[in-house]
């Protein structure tokens, strides 16, 4: 393995206090989104229908161009594990990448906070967004390795396992966050992730056995 790159929203940042912000844009108690979210999520459904359910009388443009400038993220919202694990990574000699289906506002706030990266990147950013192949091909030309060469770290098992596998890529499924725990046992957790994880600090060993 020559390269590693990271998802954003729970893989290095917990997103609890920026789900929360959104609730409260919302005018509806933080339990009930968290709540429909994650039966959401079990039904395989878009996380964007949430707001047909909770505010159907709202219009989704308007809360998005609000949450975007809203909703930012902060140096306190970073994992513990999050920045041990980059500088580690980038010591040990990895091409450390950061990828993420994130609106392209959240380049400035993870730029921001000095994250040990070789690159820093958003679908908002790259105009290209995951699942999408043309998303991992985008990674494959900034790694400037091989598929087979580049590991992707991320929660999503619809998102960061099943697609990366497809374009060729090692994914390493971490356990967090609302999808994390819900896709866990799915069955193409299994059969497409290398490896499963609850904390990034294990992601240098088992890069060590790949």
């Amino acid at each position: 393995m020559r390269a590693v790159f990271f998802d954003i929203g729970e893989t290095l940042i917990n997103e609890t206090r920026v789900w929360s912000r959104l609730a409260d844009l919302l005018e509806i108690p933080h339990m009930t989104l968290f709540g429909v979210l994650g039966a959401l999520i079990a039904d395989r459904r878009d996380h964007r229908d949430l707001l047909g359910i909770v505010r159907p009388d709202l219009d989704w443009k308007d809360v998005v161009e609000r949450f975007s400038n809203e909703g930012r993220y902060l140096p306190e919202d970073l994992y513990p594990d999050a920045v041990p694990t980059l500088k580690a990574l980038k010591k040990e000699g990895y091409f450390v990448g950061i990828a993420g289906n994130q609106p392209v506002e959240r380049e400035a706030d993870l730029f921001a906070m000095n994250l040990p990266a070789d690159t820093l990147a958003t679908s908002g950013g790259w105009g290209l967004r995951k699942p999408d192949p043309a998303f991992f091909r985008r990674l494959i030309h900034e790694a400037g390795c091989s598929p087979a060469e580049i590991v992707y770290v991320g929660d999503r098992v619809d998102n960061d396992i099943v697609p990366v596998a497809a374009a060729g890529l090692v994914p390493i499924h971490i356990v967090r966050g609302a999808w994390g725990y819900i896709q866990k046992d799915w069955p193409d957790a299994s059969s497409h992730a290398r490896a499963q994880v609850t904390s990034l600090a294990d992601v240098p060993k088992i890069l060590a056995r790949l």
